[in-house]
């Protein structure tokens, strides 16, 4: 049993609804017709859709996530701790100081996706203590204190869905702000003129796994990869040339990469979200309504 919050943000974002119009409409020259995972069988038409909106919201969250990677290093910024860490808060920042409610959204379901995958985890040969990673709960939690640090009002229903406690709330309000002025300092020397401008390269590669191929058609329409770029360039000093890519991987990953400057985002990965969210409605078919019962 995990600790995955049962709220929800209204269901289609507008990037996401134009995704899954591109995905019924749309007849690009594929290798392989884009099929929706497999499990999605076992949903109702709602249930996938928001598998699907989870799935994206976690594209965006990861990518800014890799976006701070990028950061680091290409500024040789100073990251005092493990790296994983300080860029897991990065990102949280960037997607909340936009103050922009589909950016939220994707940060609620960020913190989501990580109490999904630790509730995967059955015993402790399953935790990777020495990792450079946080344990997967320890980053939801450190993401839901990112949230209430920012506003509290907002982020209220989501917290007290997973019982988050009141003193704690109450700390993370320093906290994220203490972030966000450290963060401030060591990015201000960074920061673009107007005249600035970086030109990224952005490529969504083909696969032949149909599965693959709809998450790669899902994060295209949406325009994830261009979200970065726009993001970044104009923003701060980059350099062109950076590669933004999304790709099969064998593997359900996504990571930058210093000597070839550039950030990969795994369809794996995307499909790993849409199956962890697709298991939770199997395994809890009441949703919220279990959840009020129990209170």
């Amino acid at each position: 049993m995990n600790a995955r919050s049962s709220f929800r943000a209204p269901l289609l974002t507008a990037a996401l609804a134009v995704a899954l119009g591109a995905l019924t409409d749309a007849r690009p020259v594929m290798a392989v017709e884009p099929a929706p995972p497999e499990i999605y069988d076992e949903l109702t038409e709602e249930q996938a859709a928001e598998a699907d909106q989870f799935t994206l919201n976690n594209a965006i969250a990861t990518v800014f996530h890799e976006a701070g990677h990028m950061l680091v290093s290409e500024f040789s910024l100073p990251v005092l701790g493990k790296e994983e860490d300080a860029v897991d808060g990065l990102a949280v920042l960037l997607l909340l100081e936009a103050e922009d409610e589909d950016f939220n959204s994707a940060v609620e379901d960020w913190a989501n996706v990580w109490f999904l995958s630790a509730g995967t985890k059955e015993d402790e040969e399953d935790m990777a203590f020495w990792d450079s990673h946080g344990l997967d709960e320890q980053r939801a939690y450190a993401t839901v204190c990112m949230m209430m640090g920012k506003d509290q009002k907002r982020f209220k229903d989501f917290a007290d869905s997973i019982d988050f406690p009141e003193y704690r709330a109450e700390e993370c309000i320093e906290e994220y702000q203490s972030q966000l002025n450290s963060w401030n300092k060591v990015l201000l020397p960074h920061e673009a003129k107007k005249t600035d401008k970086t030109n990224f390269k952005i490529t969504y590669a083909p696969t032949k796994d149909p599965q693959l191929a709809y998450f790669r058609e899902m994060i295209k329409s949406a325009g994830v990869m261009e979200m970065v770029a726009a993001a970044f360039s104009g923003s701060y000093k980059l350099k062109d040339g950076i590669k933004l890519t999304a790709t099969e991987c064998g593997v359900a990953n996504a990571f930058w990469s210093a000597d070839d400057r550039e950030m990969t985002l795994c369809y794996e990965d995307l499909l790993n979200s849409a199956q962890l969210d697709a298991q939770w409605y199997i395994d809890n078919p009441d949703g919220e309504e279990e959840t009020s019962e129990e209170e």
